[in-house]
């Protein structure tokens, strides 16, 4: 079956990667150069040690994706290693906009909360999700009108609830 929405992208932005990547190299590429020039007391291992470690913080920062899919049923997220599944059942209420202002959740009243952030390197708007058990979970996406409007309305479905029951 497939996904009503799905999205895929990587946490670090590609540019900032490249940044990154670009500088940590050009540093072994000067250490490299200051030891060809003369010993500078520099150990022989710390070039290949340097150069390990970068490649490490590279992949580090490279690797990690941001996921969202929604489906018929649930909500999944995968970030870097982290999974978690939202079924639609769990959804309380929703809310789309600034994550600075939707994080605060400031028309639910809730206190002792226990949220998780869900973001991108530089994102600023994403979807809210308040559920069960005083939690609340915010998405960055690319496209936050339309994971607003795939997931299911919440409002609508309370009120069949309580008409029915």
């Amino acid at each position: 079956m497939e996904p009503s929405f799905k999205e895929s992208r990587p946490i670090v932005p590609r540019r900032l990667s490249m940044i990154l990547c670009a500088v940590l190299l050009l540093t072994v590429g000067f250490m490299a150069a200051m030891r060809a020039a003369g010993d500078m007391g520099m150990p022989s291992w710390a070039i290949p040690a340097t150069l390990g470690a970068f490649l490490a913080v590279i992949a580090i920062c490279a690797l990690p994706r941001l996921e969202v899919e929604c489906s018929d049923d649930a909500v999944r997220i995968r970030y870097a290693l982290r999974r978690m599944e939202i079924p639609f059942g769990d959804i309380i209420d929703k809310k789309c906009g600034d994550i600075n202002e939707i994080r605060n959740y400031g028309s639910w009243n809730l206190k002792g909360v226990k949220h998780m952030t869900y973001a991108a390197v530089g994102d600023e708007r994403g979807v809210a999700m308040k559920l069960t058990g005083k939690r609340v979970v915010v998405v960055s996406c690319e496209d936050m009108e339309r994971l607003f409007s795939a997931l299911p309305d919440v409002k609508e479905r309370l009120r069949c609830k309580h008409s029915i029951g």
